[in-house]
């Protein structure tokens, strides 16, 4: 499946609505979400596509993760979340061999890090997570916070504001926080034309500080051993 169907951003949103559709919807929401966030703080048209592509495909490794998992009501035991843990791993193979910079595959390979160090796969922390990273880290978090589960009710946008307000220095940048909370309510509203974020239509800059501490980060995927999937 991976030689044959995938290659193109659209062949893999393709491959990851058929085979996951739920989770082919929260990644679309995220890469509008991100989006707003990097346009409102003016980067640039490279930095907001890579940020497109990045959360369009940040959870496309759950493809692979048994649906025995993903489909579970309640939460996953701690056998399966460790097997639910690989899904970065998984999807930097997927972004990798679909030709994807190592910009896209960063995201891909990193979004559950943490600004203070307890993410996963690496456990990296602070300026050494990529910025874009970073942004596209709390965008994923507000999503999966207002978007309804087996095990709790979705929290309103105001609501999951204030958790990721919490934890700004901890789990997630400052910088980005502070980004997050300054954008209007209505930037944080589902995308109404979703069609639009695979095509590549960011909305108008609202020029903000960038990032002042931004440093460039060596991939792990240069070096990764990309075994048979």
């Amino acid at each position: 499946m991976l030689q044959t169907e995938l290659g193109s951003i659209d062949a893999v949103t393709s491959a990851l609505e058929r085979k996951r559709p739920g989770v082919a919807s929260h990644c679309l929401r995220v890469s509008a979400y991100a989006v707003r966030l990097a346009t409102q703080y003016g980067l640039g048209s490279d930095d907001i596509e890579t940020i497109r592509l990045g959360g369009l495909l940040h959870d496309v490794g759950k493809m692979l993760v048994p649906s025995r998992i993903l489909d579970k009501p309640g939460r996953p035991n701690a056998r399966e979340w460790q097997e639910l843990k690989i899904h970065p791993e998984l999807g930097v193979e997927i972004a990798h061999r679909s030709g994807f910079d190592d910009e896209v595959c960063g995201i891909v390979l990193y979004h559950h890090e943490r600004y203070d160090g307890s993410g996963y796969p690496d456990g990296l922390s602070g300026r050494a997570i990529h910025y874009l990273v970073r942004i596209v880290s709390v965008m994923d978090t507000f999503d999966a916070l207002t978007s309804p589960r087996d095990y709790r009710e979705r929290l309103t946008p105001e609501a999951a504001r204030a958790v990721i307000a919490r934890g700004a220095g901890t789990k997630f940048c400052p910088w980005v926080v502070s980004g997050f909370l300054a954008l209007p309510l209505d930037l944080l509203m589902p995308a109404s034309d979703e069609a639009s974020v695979v095509a590549g239509q960011p909305e108008g800059a609202v020029s903000l500080s960038p990032d002042q501490f931004a440093q460039p980060w060596l991939l792990r995927a240069e070096s990764y051993q990309f075994s048979a999937c």
